[in-house]
């Protein structure tokens, strides 16, 4: 007989499925990138092609033909348009790409509810992870085209995962909440297109926080997105550290979120079955 899990203990029962499961987890993970380009002629080419094109749009575009300049946080140093806006961009293409899946995660996986003995949690994990291997390949465009355009990276490059672990765990949870909802509330898969445009206009990725004012600076602070893209292009673009207090309270707010997001889940999917 089932219980309701101790408020404490859902986070860790969680944890100790993913450590579990996890070689199902790569399984899972490698078969949902795989299908996507299934029976495409380039296959996984398109992983890299994808952002190599989108990237050459954008920086044609606004760097060529509208001449748009990003102001610098360090004196002497200009990137192409392109680039930081790209380096904005794919954190948003990542959150998007979860967020837009994970209300019909469960609806979509009826029989792992109703007739197999399946950790339902692991769907976001496969989710994300997916999308995070999506993201590697736009980062690796980023990186390409700062050496053709500057022939260096920064070595502060190499602190970005730390940057986007919180990013990620946030994410997570915010997919487990929506794919607990979905299933109650279908409407909720329409909400999310535009809670996507919000979260792209609301951040620092079309343009510098300090050009708003200040009372709407405090207001773009609260997109999940405006931290770890302030934070990367600190490490990637500009070669310097990121505020360490945003870091540490955002990294705050990551851990409350995705134990908030195991919690619900694992109250809430007691009852998909009776709704399936």
């Amino acid at each position: 007989m089932s219980t309701m899990p101790g408020f404490f203990a859902t986070p860790s029962t969680i944890m100790r499925s993913m450590i579990v499961n996890r070689t199902i987890l790569r399984q899972l993970i490698r078969r949902d990138i795989h299908s996507r380009y299934r029976k495409s002629a380039l296959g996984m080419v398109w992983a890299l092609l994808t952002p190599l094109l989108t990237f050459a749009v954008y920086a044609y575009v606004f760097s060529a033909i509208l001449q748009i300049r990003f102001p610098s946080r360090i004196a002497n140093v200009e990137h192409n348009y392109g680039i930081v806006l790209f380096s904005g961009l794919m954190l948003h293409f990542f959150v998007t790409e979860v967020l837009t899946r994970s209300p019909t995660l469960i609806l979509e996986n009826v029989n792992f509810v109703k007739k197999v003995v399946f950790p339902l949690e692991t769907l976001s994990v496969v989710a994300t992870g997916s999308a995070v291997v999506t993201l590697a390949f736009n980062f690796a465009v980023l990186l390409m085209a700062l050496l053709f355009f500057e022939a260096k990276i920064p070595v502060t490059t190499l602190l970005v995962p730390f940057v986007w672990l919180p990013y990620v765990a946030i994410v997570l949870g915010i997919s487990w909440f929506l794919s607990s909802i979905g299933v109650y509330l279908r409407d909720v898969g329409h909400l999310v297109g535009i809670i996507s445009t919000v979260m792209l206009f609301g951040s620092p990725i079309l343009f510098p926080v300090e050009t708003l004012p200040e009372s709407l600076q405090t207001l773009i602070w609260l997109n999940p997105l405006s931290v770890p893209v302030e934070a990367t292009r600190d490490l990637v673009l500009w070669g310097t550290l990121p505020s360490l207090r945003a870091l540490a309270i955002y990294s705050g707010v990551s851990v409350a979120v995705v134990w908030l997001g195991a919690y619900w889940f694992q109250c809430t999917k007691r009852g998909f079955a009776d709704v399936l």
